[in-house]
């Protein structure tokens, strides 16, 4: 049952620490997701931004109808604009006869992305599923599927693409068909409202994904730490508390088995280990000895010199079995002043000389209590274990061995078996 009760202990702690464990190890992935999740989210925000500030730009510049701009090496008037009827692309200032050509929202987009592009990393892009120029304007994979959910009703897509340069969080929202692009888009069909087009802004994460990597390496390594040091004190705290519960159990089977005063087995634990060595005593039909002895009129020492001297006495006596009797011989306090004494592998010629040598040691050493010398004897029955029968009927003969020997004077060894003494 100790046993039992420790390894359900250490069970129950090992289990404790796989919880603990799993528990801090899913803290630190909650935080480490909901870190990864915020950065992503504030990417995405980032990219919304961006497309709103594009959105206005747009309005801004489809509200003054087009803006003109210098005619640089490099800035070329849009072919595009100057297929279009009725439509003053180019112009030249007669002041200083400097040449301006228009540039549409469209345009103007596409020249501000590529100006991001070089100074922050990220781009806009214009794109249609009916795009009027092909060449600038075709949606890649993820700008078609967009146009095709915006269709059905969506308001915003995003995704993250893995490119040769590294990761790049892509987002788009729809383009929808206003009175002020009939400039451009008249002959396309178009209603207000409908779904023309949509701006995707892609915004590189190289740099994000590798501080979050980072940020995951050092997450896993708190983690380690913290679990380390917390198994560590786990450790020390199941150690200290397996070792104090042996020791408890150990004092509880020792208070239940031994008896306080004498040191020796009590009555209890002494009968389970008679019934144990008579079993197997009796399947190898060995001979087996039961002493049973008392001491002499205990009472009238415990009424003379007190009950502390008694107890002295009965202290002193249980010392005295055990110097007196073998490492596997059974020996326990019976009760009162009487203690139980089993011989295994034992003639009744030798049960008979132990118990003699055990009397005559008693009887022949005073015990010393408060400077007072106590002489006490001892009266002895034994019984030698008969056939199979029980450990109850071989003590039973034992004592009415004991009481004879009591009768006959006391002090001295009577033998149930008399005839086996004599034959042996």
């Amino acid at each position: 049952m100790p046993n039992n009760r420790l390894k359900f202990a250490r069970k129950f702690l090992i289990g404790a620490v796989i919880i603990i464990s799993l528990v801090i190890c899913g803290i630190f992935l909650a935080f480490n997701m909901r870190a990864e999740e915020l950065t992503v989210s504030m990417i995405h925000q980032q990219a919304k931004a961006l497309f709103q500030q594009v959105i206005l730009i747009r309005r801004w510049v489809t509200g003054y109808g087009g803006v003109y701009v210098e005619v640089k090496p490099g800035v070329n008037p849009n072919p595009f604009l100057t297929s279009l009827p009725g439509l003053k692309v180019n112009i030249v200032d007669k002041d200083n006869n400097k040449q301006y050509t228009l540039r549409n929202p469209g345009l103007v987009t596409r020249e501000m992305s590529q100006l991001s592009t070089e100074a922050e990393g990220y781009s806009f892009h214009v794109s249609s599923l009916k795009p009027v120029n092909v060449e600038t304007n075709s949606p890649d994979v993820f700008e078609r599927t967009s146009l095709l959910r915006f269709e059905q009703g969506a308001r915003e897509t995003f995704t993250i693409e893995q490119r040769p340069g590294g990761p790049v969080y892509r987002y788009m929202a729809p383009l929808a068909y206003e009175t002020t692009c009939n400039r451009c888009h008249s002959n396309q069909g178009y209603k207000v409202g409908d779904i023309r087009g949509g701006i995707s802004v892609s915004i590189p994460m190289k740099e994000v994904v590798a501080k979050m990597r980072m940020n995951r390496l050092l997450t896993a390594a708190s983690a380690v730490l913290v679990l380390g040091l917390l198994l560590g004190l786990l450790a020390v705290i199941n150690n200290r508390f397996l070792k104090e519960l042996r020791e408890a159990q150990e004092k509880l089977v020792e208070m239940a088995t031994i008896d306080s005063l004498t040191g020796l087995l009590n009555r209890r634990a002494g009968l389970e280990r008679v019934e144990e060595e008579l079993s197997r005593h009796q399947r190898s039909e060995r001979a087996f000895a039961c002493l049973l002895l008392d001491i002499d009129r205990f009472k009238k020492i415990n009424d003379t010199y007190g009950h502390q001297a008694g107890d002295a006495v009965l202290s002193e006596f249980g010392a005295t079995l055990r110097r007196h009797v073998r490492k596997h011989d059974i020996v326990c306090r019976y009760g009162g002043e009487e203690f139980l004494l089993l011989l295994p592998d034992t003639s009744p010629s030798a049960a008979l000389a132990t118990a003699e040598k055990i009397r005559a040691v008693t009887a022949a050493t005073p015990i010393m209590f408060a400077g007072r010398r106590i002489t006490v004897t001892t009266s002895i029955g034994i019984s030698m274990m008969q056939g199979d029968e029980t450990a109850k009927a071989m003590i039973a003969r034992a004592d009415a061995a004991l009481y004879e020997a009591k009768n006959s004077g006391r002090n001295r060894v009577v033998c149930a078996e008399a005839n086996e003494l004599q034959a042996d």
